[in-house]
């Protein structure tokens, strides 16, 4: 039986307490679709986004709740505020990091998956068969031969975030606990495996830059996502 209380058999405490995780719960998913859109190929939302300063201010408007936390995403936060970038330069730049290049970054999980000594992925096809199959539980369908990039990643965890939030307004308890285990699970499963590689690639050869700034608030934020035990490198 689904564990739903009704709003009759609730107290007030109970009912402020869901509807404060509802709110946290989708500015977590606001700030997952922006690191989301951030990766995707540059288009002009990205670059009016960058350049009206949109995204440093709402990612911290939406992180506000974290209290003291937000301070450690401040300084990245400030780097993308005082840029200012076209879409040609932008792109540019996507291609010379992520696309045909001497220096490509992979964006790609199964790049960083296929070293580690459990061997549990055998090759990209089993990553993505494995992430296909969490995504379609959803109903989620992504881009075929897309599912292990970062910006898929980031974007299916905002759709769990936003499931999360709307499960707290139902007074879905259970669910949205639920939801947010698994919100946890696909970062101890994924992103967290091999995100810290990735940034780490991003900072050596492009710090000074918007995917270097990018990399260090997406960083940040999946250290206070994760909190103790985040992997890093060295």
């Amino acid at each position: 039986m689904m564990n739903v209380i009704t709003p009759s058999t609730q107290s007030k405490p109970q009912l402020r307490a869901f509807s404060i995780l509802a709110q946290i719960s989708h500015a977590r998913s606001q700030v997952y679709r922006w690191l989301a859109l951030g990766f995707y190929p540059p288009g002009e939302k990205l670059v009016n986004a960058i350049n009206s300063k949109q995204i440093m201010n709402e990612i911290t408007t939406t992180t506000i709740w974290l209290g003291q936390d937000q301070n450690r995403l401040h300084g990245s936060l400030v780097e993308l505020g005082v840029l200012s970038v076209t879409l040609e330069n932008l792109s540019k730049e996507f291609t010379r990091l992520f696309c045909k290049s001497a220096e490509r970054i992979s964006m790609r999980e199964s790049t960083y998956r296929w070293r580690e000594v459990s061997k549990v992925f055998e090759s990209a096809t089993d990553v993505a068969r494995s992430l296909r199959q969490q995504y379609m539980q959803f109903g989620v369908v992504p881009i075929q031969g897309r599912e292990d990039t970062l910006s898929v990643e980031l974007e299916f965890m905002a759709f769990l975030c936003e499931r999360e939030s709307d499960e707290w307004e139902q007074q879905s308890s259970g669910t949205a606990r639920q939801l947010r285990r698994q919100e946890r699970a696909f970062l101890d499963d994924h992103l967290a495996r091999w995100y810290p590689e990735f940034c780490w690639r991003i900072t050596e050869q492009a710090k000074v830059s918007f995917y270097g700034a990018l990399a260090q608030v997406t960083d940040t934020w999946l250290k206070l996502e994760y909190g103790p035990g985040y992997p890093t490198l060295g």
